[in-house]
């Protein structure tokens, strides 16, 4: 009766070893099936190098001719919203997305103040500067693991009538940003 109970404990043992081993296989094929994934959607060249960022606004700047609202940098995205200067106090956000614009949308506009206070002319922007500001976010976030999610070019009101730009970074670790002033000085 003793063996028998030994076999049996013996044979427990084994299955729930080999269910667990299957588990961690499981688990860790599902991560990096989830990694390759990531990998694949962010190969590529990224929108924040200033080769690929600069054509891309200069073809979101020829459908949109008004000073600009605010102006957001993703590595495979650039969202830009301007004054609409066909309709006074209207905004438009278009899209840069695969080497393409997208149709004009009309913007809802909100917050405090005046349209005119927050807009900016996307002459007083040094946009070369963008490539060295995401590298410094990033080493100054988390130089190991972070990555930039987000470049934001906006007026900073109430605070200032500066036109600020803030590096976002996200990592495992820790996510924060960086400020710059329009020139691409760091803040």
């Amino acid at each position: 009766m003793k063996s028998h109970r030994k076999l049996l404990l013996a044979a427990l043992l084994w299955l729930s070893a080999s269910a667990c081993d299957q588990r961690a296989d499981k688990a860790s094929h599902t991560r990096s099936d989830a990694v390759a994934s990531a990998s694949q959607e962010m190969s590529g060249p990224s929108l924040f190098s200033s080769e690929r960022l600069l054509p891309a606004l200069q073809a979101l700047r020829a459908k949109a001719s008004g000073k600009l609202l605010r102006l957001e940098i993703r590595a495979r995205e650039v969202t830009l919203q301007a004054e609409d200067t066909s309709t006074p106090g209207g905004v438009v956000e278009l899209h840069y997305r695969d080497g393409k614009v997208g149709e004009p949308e009309h913007a809802t506009v909100r917050g405090k103040g005046q349209l005119a206070d927050n807009l900016f002319d996307a002459a007083e922007l040094k946009l070369d500067s963008i490539a060295e500001l995401t590298r410094e976010a990033v080493r100054r976030i988390d130089a190991e693991s972070g990555t930039v999610d987000l470049v934001l070019i906006r007026r900073n009101l109430p605070d200032s009538e500066d036109v600020r730009v803030r590096v976002y970074v996200t990592s495992p670790r820790k996510n924060g940003y960086v400020d710059a002033d329009h020139t691409g000085q760091l803040l």
